[in-house]
């Protein structure tokens, strides 16, 4: 099986088995086509121009980053750890367990909140995302680091409507292959059942068209300065040398965005008259406002979601905030979770019986009196004790009769004193 290694601790190469250099490719069989490449190719037609990277759309476009952050940022910084499972319990595992250090250190000086910030926004902008699995000197032993791979330098090759085999990146210089088994791939499946994603950026072509043009007619007029805002009218005819100088002065002294505001005088009979804005001007605003409408649709994200508190009222806005970590969160992290445990917690022996979760329960508490309220419920009908709810919230226990769990809305009877167990009571059946 190939490996991957790291060369230096900075760059990766691909150690190739005995015999591969035959088949061309740095070792990979020449004869399997690329099923698919990240890199944008321009269109037919010789005044087509160049198709913008989905990077440099997140990299040019406010709404998009504004977007993708977001959602990115709070993928990132949710508690994130591996668990064991024991029969109907699961235990969290020990700082020092092989797992839980790879999680938490994916490779040196990179931190947990990293490796998930890439995987989240690759995802975001591309779709996909891809991480290398890299191993020891013991190559049956679980790997030792993740390393996150520019899915905009990326090629996959397999054979023609088969399951991807090899990765290619250039990230590194020349173009170094992957085995699929030493990555761990990130994507929802394309409509064509492939493994490959679709970005969400690619059902927004038009949109991010259009605000690309509206952007740049709005700098242009800025730059420009090519639609005056106001005419003057001269009630006599002035020559062609004297015009010239008057316009020249006009130019001077209120020309560019850095002078508007500022009085002009006018003599000889001249008179100033104001120029209304155009439709086209008009109806830009709006056009920009259905722009980041449609962005915010495709990412999930509605108004308040996205900072326009133009309809928003206290109530939607706390709902909203309140739906982000649990509707619009959630299938991300779902997909990152299953990801990790198909691909790498579960192809190794010593990891079978672990498990990997986000932690939603400090996002999904509520506010203070929301969260006292909640407690108070669960440990008047006997769901909880009492110190059980003090450590939710971060309390120390008091033992005693705290550590009992009661089921009367005086909070005051024992759970065994109404049954004679500690099992909650039974409903009573007919007749009884």
């Amino acid at each position: 099986m190939t490996t991957l290694t790291t060369a230096d601790g900075r760059l990766l190469r691909v150690q190739l088995p005995a015999g591969a250099g035959a088949y061309g490719y740095g070792g990979f069989p020449g004869s399997f086509p690329p099923m698919w490449s990240s890199g944008e190719r321009e269109p037919s037609g010789s005044d087509s121009p160049l198709l913008a990277s989905f990077e440099q759309i997140y990299r040019t476009q406010p709404v998009v980053a504004a977007a993708v952050d977001k959602l990115t940022r709070r993928i990132a910084t949710l508690p994130f750890s591996a668990f064991r499972e024991t029969g109907a319990s699961r235990e969290p595992l020990p700082s020092s367990d092989s797992l839980q250090t790879l999680l938490r250190r994916p490779r040196p000086r990179y931190s947990q909140v990293m490796l998930l910030a890439h995987i989240a926004q690759s995802l975001l902008i591309h779709g996909n995302g891809l991480a290398a699995k890299l191993r020891g000197p013991d190559r049956d032993a679980p790997p030792t680091m993740l390393w996150p791979l520019n899915w905009g330098q990326i090629s996959a090759y397999g054979e023609p409507g088969g399951d991807v085999e090899w990765w290619s990146t250039t990230q590194f210089g020349a173009e170094r292959f992957i085995p699929v088994e030493d990555t761990l791939h990130f994507a929802w499946p394309g409509p064509d059942g492939g493994q490959i994603g679709v970005s969400p950026l690619e059902k927004l072509g038009v949109t991010l068209r259009l605000e690309d043009a509206a952007q740049r007619y709005q700098t242009s007029q800025f730059r420009n300065g090519n639609r005056p805002s106001n005419a003057i009218l001269l009630e006599k005819e002035v020559k062609d040398e004297p015009l010239a100088r008057m316009r020249a002065a006009i130019d001077s002294l209120h020309k560019g965005v850095d002078r508007t505001g500022k009085t002009i005088l006018l003599t000889g009979g001249a008179k100033i008259q104001q120029l209304s804005m155009s439709p086209v001007e008009a109806a830009l605003i709006d056009q920009r406002k259905l722009n980041w409408e449609e962005v915010g649709f495709v990412y999930d994200l509605a108004g308040p979601l996205r900072g326009d508190l133009s309809h928003g009222t206290m109530a939607n806005v706390q709902e909203m905030l309140k739906s982000l970590y649990r509707d619009v969160i959630p299938p991300w992290a779902t997909l990152i979770v299953e990801t990790f445990q198909a691909q790498l917690i579960d192809m190794e022996a010593a990891w079978m019986n672990d498990v990997c979760r986000f932690d939603f329960s400090d996002k999904l508490r509520g506010d203070p009196k929301e969260q006292a309220e909640t407690l108070k419920v669960k440990v008047e009908s006997g769901l909880i004790t009492r110190d059980e709810g003090r450590v939710e919230l971060g309390l120390a226990p008091m033992g005693g009769k705290a550590a009992e769990l009661t089921a009367n809305v005086n909070n005051q009877a024992p759970v065994e004193a109404m049954t004679g167990t500690n099992e909650a009571p039974t409903t009573p059946t007919a007749g009884q």
